[in-house]
């Protein structure tokens, strides 16, 4: 009896618009920029304010550093290239998305998160950058999940989604929190820290909040590449600079 033919790898092929229900929301009962407290109709960020943002015009491909040279890879991707195909990320991490995503991440706005994936996914949409492969966020340790109530890469994705492979890998090993080591303590602070949950398909995205020194990727790209996948792609709100 013959086996039926694989399935081709899924393929995203328009990011979902902004969601214009959040935004009616904030308009309906505040009707103000978030930053500069100005009357704002059309989203909950002024025009002024939405445009001062620190958006990433030109990047490295392979890890998303902001390049003024117009050049495809950083130097650093040039000579040691990391575990990824192609890394899109937003903004930098400053000039107030640092606020919105502390605000997100530490503080359980998730009005602050959710607008910064709206302003995302239309960003996405109008560069017409598919990708391939469900959409799987980074992974948080249950105890670290316990203590925040939720993984903000995940409500990421879910707002972006789908679709979406939230239990694929899984972080099975409990780290120290990567905040203020260097790049090769995290790179040993997170050594076997991953694990696959099932088999993957053959390629995938991979989102985050805040790309710093990408350590955390490349070790679950390490273990995504190891099951067997193909291609990996990530997408980041914003890049530490």
């Amino acid at each position: 009896m013959s086996r039926p033919p694989a399935k081709p790898p899924q393929t995203r092929t328009a990011w979902r618009p902004p969601g214009r229900w959040a935004a009616f929301l904030h308009n309906l009962f505040s009707g103000r920029c978030r930053f500069c407290q100005a009357r704002s109709l059309a989203c909950p960020l002024c025009p002024g304010c939405r445009e001062d943002l620190p958006w990433i015009s030109a990047a490295c491909e392979r890890c998303g550093l902001p390049l003024a040279s117009g050049e495809p890879l950083c130097a650093g991707c040039r000579t040691a290239p990391p575990p990824l195909d192609r890394t899109r990320v937003i903004w930098t991490y400053s000039d107030g998305v640092d606020d919105l995503i502390r605000a997100f991440k530490l503080h359980e706005d998730l009005a602050a998160g959710r607008l910064l994936t709206e302003l995302a996914a239309e960003a996405l949409h109008q560069r017409r950058t598919p990708c391939q492969g469900p959409l799987v966020p980074m992974p948080l340790h249950p105890t670290r999940y316990r203590r925040r109530g939720f993984n903000q890469s995940a409500l990421i994705a879910g707002w972006l989604g789908p679709p979406v492979a939230s239990s694929l890998i899984r972080r099975h090993r409990y780290t120290a929190p990567q905040r203020g080591q260097t790049a090769a303590d995290r790179r040993t602070n997170l050594h076997g820290a991953f694990r696959l949950q099932r088999p993957p398909p053959p390629a995938v995205t991979l989102v985050d909040d805040v790309v710093t020194t990408g350590a955390s990727l490349a070790a679950v790209a390490d273990c995504l590449r190891q099951g067997g996948v193909k291609r990996i792609e990530v997408i980041a709100l914003a890049r530490a600079i």
